[in-house]
């Protein structure tokens, strides 16, 4: 048995579909499906016509109607990041989930807290729909206004997920990415230990990602640069155990 479901265009945006690896009570079926997403190739442009297909597939392997909402409001959301006009953002994204995955591994965190860290790393930056495009995208300096505009992302983003019922607290995870360690980050300047652990592990992906790679306003400053940043500002800016195997991760 073999689905045709979703482009491989699409794959790179959703490449691990929670609800799939987790509602499928069937393994060959389950695998079938998984092996779809990885296989199939055309154009991704009508996003949204492959919708009732998901949902048939999603009853067969047991998934019930209000799991099924809960798996097309997510990805309705996510779509919004794939837009031509911000590459940049979904490619941050996708790193960041990778990136943050890893980091969690390398903790030795339970699979089910590294599976909410990577659907979070997926959406993290979804607020910036929010933004005006010239902000995001600008080649240059924000200026103090700007940045006040952008900083409100991560408020944004918590907005938007806060009515989808994710098995993890993905919301909150996407509200305090920028927060830090000692109180200095945003929107709630929290510190410590009251930014949640999924959150720590996820702003340490962020940095590492946006310091190493392209920007709209600089080159990629390369790994090397990345690491350092951590390294130096562990325990201070960052969670001291996640930069610890964020730094023997990568």
């Amino acid at each position: 048995m073999h689905y045709s479901v979703i482009p491989q265009a699409e794959t790179d945006y959703w490449s691990q579909y929670f609800w799939l690896t987790r509602r499928s009570g069937d393994s060959r079926m389950l695998h079938e499906l998984r092996k779809s997403l990885y296989s199939q190739k055309g154009d991704h442009a009508n996003f949204f016509a492959w919708f009732s297909t998901v949902e048939n597939h999603l009853a067969e392997i047991g998934t019930s109607r209000k799991e099924t909402e809960t798996y097309k409001t997510f990805l309705k959301a996510v779509s919004f990041l794939a837009k031509p006009q911000d590459p940049d953002t979904a490619r941050h994204q996708k790193k960041v989930s990778e990136m943050a995955e890893s980091i969690a591994r390398a903790m030795g965190l339970p699979a089910n807290t590294i599976e909410g860290i990577r659907v979070a790393g997926s959406v993290h930056d979804m607020g910036k729909m929010s933004v005006p495009t010239e902000i995001v995208t600008k080649p240059g300096a924000l200026t103090p206004f700007e940045f006040s505009v952008m900083k409100e992302h991560p408020r944004k983003g918590y907005e938007i997920l806060k009515g989808v019922e994710f098995p993890w607290p993905v919301p909150e995870i996407v509200l305090q990415h920028h927060e830090r360690i000692d109180g200095s980050g945003y929107p709630r300047n929290l510190k410590g230990k009251d930014i949640l652990l999924e959150a720590r592990v996820l702003a340490v992906a962020d940095v590492v990602e946006a310091i190493s790679s392209r920007r709209p306003y600089r080159s990629g400053l390369g790994i090397e640069a990345a690491l350092k940043e951590i390294d130096e500002n562990k325990g201070t800016l960052y969670d001291l155990e996640v930069a610890k195997a964020c730094l023997r991760s990568m």
